[in-house]
């Protein structure tokens, strides 16, 4: 009987010492998105909204001229692959045109240098919900006047300039694309319509890797917006020729294509070629609204 409470009593001095279970940590808060604030004026500013939960990065290049609260047209020019937004702003040249045409220019960044086309007739999914979560932003805060919102992209950015006018219908004035082909996509073989009167400037090289789809990819949108047969106009200068095609279309948009045979693929400009797609962009853009 005595051993029984000795070990009762070496139970009870061990329970004593024994430390209490551990207390399980609190939850982790959601991290904090932490976002620039904007501050609407002129100069160069480095941005970001948050879409589907990930903060995505842009600048954008406000004119001498803009004034908060006063709408602004816009151009969203997409980078290559891989690129990024500094590399759009080089190529392109775009930001003094800016400043001349007093428009405002967004350089969208993809994640990992890249688009995501998202799935064909989904216009939340991808890369699209996020240019169309930008716009609005862009809308809203910068005063950019969604009748003149326009997009230009060079190579993936341009292929993507043509999906956005296709799963964004009614949101763009018109597209450039550089040196891009458009994706062949079965949910996109139905019209246009006026409800889409987007207009289209293109600028494709001869020499191009990327050449044995012009006309696949200008037979397709011209189909698909209605559009005549093009008048040809012979373009020649000192730095080389090319030709300028027009289409009038039934979806109340325009289709232009300067054919340069000797290019690669590159972005054109005054000083090696015939043409300088910067300057042709923003005035083409200028002609265009939406109704």
């Amino acid at each position: 009987m005595k051993r029984v409470f000795a070990l009762l009593g070496i139970a009870t001095v061990l329970t004593a010492c024994s430390s209490p279970a551990p207390t399980p940590p609190a939850a982790s808060p959601s991290p904090v998105i932490s976002l620039p604030p904007d501050q609407p004026g002129p100069g160069d500013h480095s941005l970001a909204i948050v879409h589907g939960g990930v903060k995505r990065d842009y600048t954008l290049h406000a004119p001498p001229g803009y004034r908060p609260g006063t709408p602004s047209p816009l151009v969203l020019v997409l980078h290559g692959q891989p690129g990024n937004s500094a590399g759009a702003a080089g190529q392109s040249g775009m930001n003094p045109l800016a400043d001349k045409g007093g428009f405002l220019v967004a350089y969208p960044q993809g994640q990992g240098g890249r688009w995501d086309s998202g799935t064909a007739g989904d216009p939340a999914s991808g890369d699209v919900g996020f240019v169309a979560a930008l716009v609005d932003h862009l809308a809203s805060t910068w005063g950019a006047d969604r009748k003149r919102t326009y997009v230009a992209g060079f190579s993936a950015g341009a292929a993507f300039s043509y999906r956005l006018a296709r799963e964004l219908p009614g949101r763009f004035a018109a597209i450039a694309p550089v040196s891009g082909r458009m994706d062949t996509v079965a949910a996109w073989t139905t019209p246009l319509g006026t409800a889409n009167p987007v207009s289209v400037v293109t600028f494709q090289g001869g020499q191009d890797m990327l050449s044995p789809a012009w006309s696949s990819t200008n037979q397709s949108w011209r189909e698909a917006a209605g559009c005549a047969a093009p008048v040809v106009t012979p373009i020649a200068n000192a730095r080389g020729r090319a030709e300028r095609r027009v289409s009038t279309c039934a979806n109340g948009g325009e289709h232009v294509v300067y054919a340069l045979p000797t290019m690669a693929h590159e972005w054109p400009n005054a000083r090696e070629h015939p043409v300088d797609a910067s300057t042709l962009i923003a005035d083409y853009f200028v002609k265009h609204s939406l109704p």
